[in-house]
C-alpha cells in the first residue's frame, strides 16, 4: 500500500482487493462515457456520409455541366473517303452533310539554299548585317557557317536554319520559314555590306522591284518615319550610297536620313513624287516610302545596298529548295486557296487536313452522332440516380432494431430530396420554345424518385426539335434591344421567365478624350506633351497628322492604350478602354493660348486628367453597378451576377433581357448553392455534425477528468480505511500483549 500515490497494491490489514473494487467503481462510473463514445462514433459516420453525398453531388453538377454548356448537342462524326489525300474532324454543331474536294496544290514553307562550304567550323570573313523578316542578324568576321546558322535561328525572325551535310567538303546553309503558304515567302537582304548573301549563294546580284504599286514601288513598312531609318531598322552600321531615281542621283545616308529626309530628296528628281504613307501593319500604325513616276514606275540603280536595305529593290534568290505556295483545293467545285494545309475555316466546325494531291473527288461526311448526346443525357441521369439512391440507403428505419438510418430524419434530406426533383421536374421557360417539360424527351421518375430515360423519346425529341432540347437542358439569353448584350450570368442569376429584366440605361459610357485648340495651321512652336509621364517632342512646321503619328509612336513603345487622330483641325487623343477609371494625364511644356496645342493644364508643367465615365443604369428594377460599358446586376436582386455589354449612345428604356435556365442548368446551380463553403444546406448539415463531435469530445473530456477525480479520491478512502485499520489491528495486538502482563490471567489454551 502507497498512500502517498494512491495506489494500492496489496492490503494486509482487511485482505481485501481494493484495487479491483476501484477498478470496478471506475468503469461503472464510465459507462456515461462510453455512450458518448458510442454517439461519437455514430456522428462520424454520418458526418462521413454527408461527405460522400456531397462528393455525389458535385459528380452529378459535372455531369450536369455538358448539358448547360451545349457541348453535348450536336454531336457529329465525320469521315473522308481517301485518308490518304484529305483528313477530317469535326466539332460539335458542325452542318450534317457530303461534301466532294479536291486537292491541286498543298501548301508548303519556302526554304532556300546556299551554295556548298567546306566547313562548318572555320570562319568565313562574312562582317555585315543581314535582314531576315524585318529582323537584324549581325555577322561577325570571325563566325563560321554553324554560327551564321544559330544566329539566324535565334534572331526570332520567323525563319529557322540547319546545316545539310552533302559530304565532307559540301555543307550548306538551309534556311527555311516557320510559316507556310505564299505570304510566308523568306524575305532576307544584305543590309550594310552588298556581298554576304551573294557569296554565300543565297541570293544573286541582280535586283527588282520588291513592293510594286501603280506607277512606282514602296519600300518596307517601318515604324517610324522622324528618326534615321537605319536606327529604326536596327542595323549596326546603316549603309550610305549615291543611288539613281531615273538616272538622276540622290544620295541617301540610312545613318542620319528618315523616311521624311529620303522622300524630300526623292521629291527632288524631275518626273517622280515620293511620299511616306501610314500603313498599318499586325494592328499598328507603320509608314513606308513611295516613289510614283510621272510616266510609269521609275527606273532605279542601287548604291552601298542602300535601296536593298529599305525594301524598294530586292534581289533574287539563287537556289531555291522550295517555293513559298499556298494550298489550292476546291470544295463542291468552289476553288480556295489557304496559306496551311490544316483548314478549319472553310466549312463550320469542320477541320480539314490537306495531305495529298488527289486524281479524283474525296467525299467528307459529316453526320449527327445522336447516340453521343444520349449518353451524356444517361450520364446525367446516372450521376442524378446515384445521388438518390445513395440518400434512400441511409434513409431507413429498422423497426426490428428500433434504429434509423444515417439521414434518418434530417431536414436537410428531406429538403434536398424535394428540391432535387423540382430541377428536373418544374416547367423551363424555353424563350418560346416548345419543348418545356422533361418528360417531353423521355424523362420520368419511379416510385423512388429515380429517373427514368426512354431513349427512343430522346431520339425522337433530337431528331424532331434538336435545338429545343439544347435550350430544355442549358441556358439561354436573349435582349430585346440591339444596344443591349449579355456577357455573363452566374449560378445566382434566376430565371427570369417570360416577362424578363427590364433595362434603363441612365448614363452611357465613354472614353477619356483630350483635344486640341484648333489648329489650322499645323503644329507651329516646338512643344513637349508628357503623356502618363512620358515626354515626346511636337516640332513646328509638322503637320497634324505628323503630330499624330508622332504621340501613336509613343504610344506603341510604352504600350499605352490609347491613339491620336486628326479631326479637322484640332489633334485628339482618346483612350482604348471605356470609363472613367482609365484616363488620359498630359502636361504641356507651354502655356495655354500662346499657339501650341493647349493639351495639358492651363499653365506649363500642370498635368490635366481627362476621364471617361462608366455607363449606369437599372437591370430589372433595381440598381446596376456601371464598369466602363459593362452593367452588372445588384447583389441579392433576382438578376444578381447579370452582366450587359451596354453599346448604346443614348439613355432611355432598352427593353428586356431574358434569361431562361433548363434541366442542367438549374441542376448546376442549385448543387452549387447546397455546396457552397459557408450558406450551403448540405455544408450547414455536415457542419452540424462536426459541432456535435466536438461538443462530445468536450463532454467526454469533461466526464473522463470527473472519473479520474473519482478514483482519486476512492484510493484515497481506501488508502485511509486501511491505514486506520492497520493501526487498530496493532492497536488489539498491544492490547492482547499487555493483558497477557496482567497477574493473574491466564490466556486460555496456556
Amino acid at each position: 500500500m502507497d498512500v502517498g500515490s494512491m495506489s494500492i497494491t496489496g492490503l494486509v490489514a482487511s485482505n481485501i482487493d481494493i484495487q479491483g473494487i476501484i477498478t470496478q467503481l471506475g468503469q461503472i462510473k464510465r459507462r456515461p462515457i462510453q455512450l458518448l463514445e458510442q454517439r461519437q462514433a455514430h456522428c462520424t459516420e454520418r458526418m462521413t456520409a454527408f461527405q460522400q453525398l456531397t462528393a455525389r453531388a458535385l459528380s452529378l453538377s459535372i455531369a450536369a455541366s455538358g448539358l448547360t454548356d451545349g457541348t453535348a448537342f450536336g454531336q457529329v462524326s465525320a469521315a473522308s473517303s481517301d485518308e490518304s489525300a484529305v483528313v477530317v474532324g469535326a466539332s460539335a454543331g458542325a452542318p450534317v452533310g457530303h461534301y466532294d474536294i479536291t486537292v491541286s496544290q498543298l501548301a508548303q514553307s519556302h526554304k532556300v539554299s546556299s551554295t556548298g562550304i567546306s566547313s562548318t567550323t572555320e570562319s568565313l570573313g562574312y562582317a555585315g548585317d543581314i535582314i531576315i523578316g524585318g529582323e537584324v542578324v549581325t555577322i561577325e568576321a570571325t563566325d563560321s557557317l554553324a554560327e551564321i546558322r544559330d544566329a539566324i535561328t535565334n534572331a526570332g525572325a520567323g525563319a529557322s536554319a540547319s546545316i545539310l551535310t552533302v559530304s565532307d567538303t559540301d555543307h550548306r546553309l538551309i534556311i527555311t520559314s516557320l510559316t507556310s503558304g505564299a505570304d510566308g515567302a523568306l524575305e532576307i537582304a544584305d543590309a550594310n555590306t552588298p556581298s554576304i548573301l551573294e557569296d554565300l549563294g543565297i541570293q544573286s546580284a541582280s535586283t527588282s522591284v520588291k513592293h510594286a504599286i501603280t506607277d512606282g514601288a514602296a519600300s518596307d513598312a517601318l515604324s517610324d518615319k522622324l528618326s534615321a531609318a537605319g536606327d529604326v531598322l536596327g542595323l549596326s552600321s546603316p549603309p550610305s550610297g549615291t543611288v539613281k531615281v531615273n538616272g538622276t542621283e540622290v544620295a541617301i545616308d540610312l545613318a542620319t536620313d528618315s523616311l521624311n529626309d529620303i522622300a524630300g530628296a526623292i521629291s527632288a528628281v524631275g518626273g517622280v513624287t515620293a511620299t511616306v504613307e501610314t500603313v498599318s501593319v499586325d494592328g499598328e500604325a507603320a509608314y513606308r516610302l513611295e516613289i510614283v513616276g510621272d510616266a510609269g514606275q521609275p527606273a532605279f540603280e542601287d548604291d552601298g545596298n542602300v535601296l536593298v536595305s529599305l525594301g524598294v529593290l530586292e534581289k533574287a534568290f539563287a537556289n531555291e529548295v522550295d517555293a513559298a505556295q499556298d494550298a489550292s483545293f476546291t470544295i463542291d467545285g468552289v476553288a480556295m486557296t489557304r496559306p496551311s494545309n490544316a483548314v478549319d475555316d472553310a466549312i463550320e466546325e469542320v477541320q480539314l487536313q490537306l495531305v495529298g494531291v488527289t486524281a479524283e473527288d474525296v467525299t467528307v461526311t459529316i453526320e449527327a452522332d445522336t447516340a453521343a448526346t444520349v449518353a451524356s443525357v444517361q450520364s446525367f441521369v446516372n450521376a442524378y440516380n446515384q445521388v438518390v439512391d445513395f440518400m434512400n440507403q441511409h434513409e431507413d428505419f429498422d423497426t426490428e432494431a428500433e434504429t434509423g438510418g444515417l439521414f434518418f430524419g434530417s431536414p436537410a434530406i428531406l429538403s434536398l430530396e424535394a428540391d432535387l426533383r423540382d430541377q428536373v421536374s418544374d416547367l423551363v421557360n424555353a424563350l418560346g420554345g416548345d419543348l418545356v417539360l422533361a418528360s417531353q424527351v423521355g424523362l420520368s421518375f419511379d416510385q423512388d424518385d429515380r429517373i427514368l430515360l426512354d431513349s427512343s423519346e430522346l431520339l425522337d425529341a433530337l431528331a424532331a426539335e434538336p435545338e429545343g432540347v439544347k435550350r430544355l437542358f442549358g441556358t439561354r439569353t436573349e435582349a430585346t434591344s440591339g444596344e443591349i448584350e449579355v456577357s455573363a450570368y452566374t449560378s445566382a442569376t434566376h430565371d427570369s421567365g417570360s416577362e424578363g429584366y427590364t433595362v434603363e440605361i441612365t448614363q452611357v459610357a465613354s472614353r477619356a478624350t483630350a483635344s486640341s485648340a484648333v489648329l489650322s495651321g499645323g503644329i507651329t512652336l516646338d512643344e513637349t506633351l508628357t503623356v502618363h509621364g512620358k515626354p515626346v517632342t511636337l516640332t513646328a512646321g509638322m503637320s497634324l497628322q505628323d503630330a499624330a503619328d508622332t504621340l501613336n509612336a509613343l504610344f506603341t513603345a510604352q504600350k499605352m492604350d490609347m491613339a491620336a487622330s486628326v479631326d479637322g483641325d484640332t489633334l485628339a487623343i482618346e483612350h482604348d478602354l471605356w470609363g472613367d477609371s482609365h484616363q488620359i494625364q498630359i502636361a504641356s511644356s507651354l502655356d495655354d493660348g500662346v499657339g501650341g496645342t493647349d493639351l495639358g493644364g492651363a499653365t506649363a508643367g500642370e498635368v490635366a486628367v481627362y476621364e471617361g465615365q462608366d455607363v449606369a443604369g437599372s437591370i430589372g428594377g433595381e440598381a446596376a453597378a456601371g464598369n466602363g460599358r459593362l452593367l452588372t446586376a445588384a447583389e441579392d436582386c433576382e438578376a444578381e451576377g447579370l452582366q450587359l455589354i451596354v453599346s448604346s449612345e443614348s439613355t432611355g428604356d432598352k427593353g428586356v433581357v431574358r434569361v431562361s435556365k433548363g434541366i442542367a442548368a438549374r441542376m448546376t446551380d442549385f448543387i452549387e448553392a447546397i455546396t457552397a463553403s459557408e450558406s450551403g444546406s448540405l455544408t450547414r448539415a455536415a457542419q452540424g455534425v462536426s459541432d456535435e463531435i466536438e461538443a462530445i469530445d468536450e463532454e467526454i473530456a469533461e466526464l473522463e477528468a470527473d472519473v479520474e477525480r473519482y478514483i482519486e479520491q476512492l484510493q484515497l478512502k481506501f488508502a485511509r480505511m486501511e491505514t486506520q485499520m492497520s493501526q487498530s489491528v496493532a492497536l488489539l495486538d498491544w492490547m492482547a500483549l499487555q493483558i497477557d502482563y496482567l497477574p493473574g490471567y491466564r490466556r486460555s489454551g496456556r
